[in-house]
């Protein structure tokens, strides 16, 4: 990942979180900084112009007649009562953790959200796959950093789509 092709959202969250992992308060986890640091982490990843899409998100967009080439607010798929849910490949707290361990400069940052891997959009249904499996905070057991970052869903049993949903607007937490 190189800073100048991140957007300027994702770029002013990155100098954020290498600003705040400067601070010893924050490093160690004082005045709330766990909360903030996994809210910056989340919003950077949402960030993204694109969120990868299950297989069973596919489907029930395609019944809602989304067209996929066009991009679309954050918000429109956002919310309790929507069907679909933005889940983070590695869970943020995770993320968090193997933040606080590396001298935070741009590019140790970089290294480690590239690795973190994308939003995918899926189902209610299939967040709640990712519960009684219990990997909705967790990856699979044996899993290590730098291994695939989306095992998770495989393990779980949620079928990852090619596909992508273009997206724009407010970053929705």
């Amino acid at each position: 990942m190189i800073f100048s092709d991140l957007n300027t959202d994702q770029r002013a969250l990155v100098r954020w979180l290498v600003a705040g992992l400067q601070i010893d308060e924050v490093r160690n986890l004082h005045g709330d900084a766990g909360f903030l640091l996994g809210n910056m982490i989340a919003k950077f990843s949402l960030a993204a112009s694109s969120y990868r899409l299950s297989q069973g998100a596919v489907r029930e967009l395609t019944k809602q007649q989304v067209d996929l080439r066009s991009t679309y607010r954050r918000s429109r798929f956002y919310g309790k009562k929507s069907v679909f849910m933005y889940e983070h490949a590695i869970p943020c707290s995770l993320v968090r953790q193997k933040l606080l361990e590396v001298n935070p400069t741009i590019q140790s940052v970089l290294r480690i959200l590239d690795n973190a891997g994308p939003v995918v959009m899926v189902l209610r249904a299939e967040d709640q796959q990712l519960r009684e499996s219990g990997l909705a905070r967790s990856m699979p057991q044996g899993w290590h950093w730098g291994d695939n970052p989306l095992a998770r869903y495989q393990e779980s049993g949620i079928a990852l789509s090619k596909r992508k949903l273009k997206v724009a607007g407010q970053i929705e937490r």
